[in-house]
């Protein structure tokens, strides 16, 4: 667990000086923000947890990293991913075999 902490912290957790930048698991879940930044990190922090238990997740964990990565280029991407992680989230996209 301390690892995937350290990761967390490392990559996702600071958000390539967003204004989220350096956000632990919690506070990316609860964030209030309402724009694509906010959706990103509440929506692609959920998808990480999710790929690393599921094997049948429909993204790999570099996947999810990398797609969250690409997503903070502009808002609307941000907003765009975050849309693709919940609908993955919730099972509505086609698991990964």
């Amino acid at each position: 667990m301390l690892g995937l902490l350290k990761w967390w912290h490392a990559t996702i957790g600071k958000g390539y000086n967003t204004p989220a930048s350096n956000m632990n698991f919690e506070e990316a879940l609860s964030n209030t923000r309402n724009d694509g930044i906010g959706a990103l990190y509440r929506e692609g922090t959920t998808s990480l947890l999710n790929s690393m238990v599921n094997k049948n997740f429909p993204f790999t964990t570099r996947e999810v990293w990398n797609s969250f990565s690409v997503a903070l280029r502009s808002n609307k991407d941000a907003m765009d991913q975050a849309e693709v992680f919940k609908l993955a989230n919730e099972g509505r996209l086609k698991p990964r075999e």
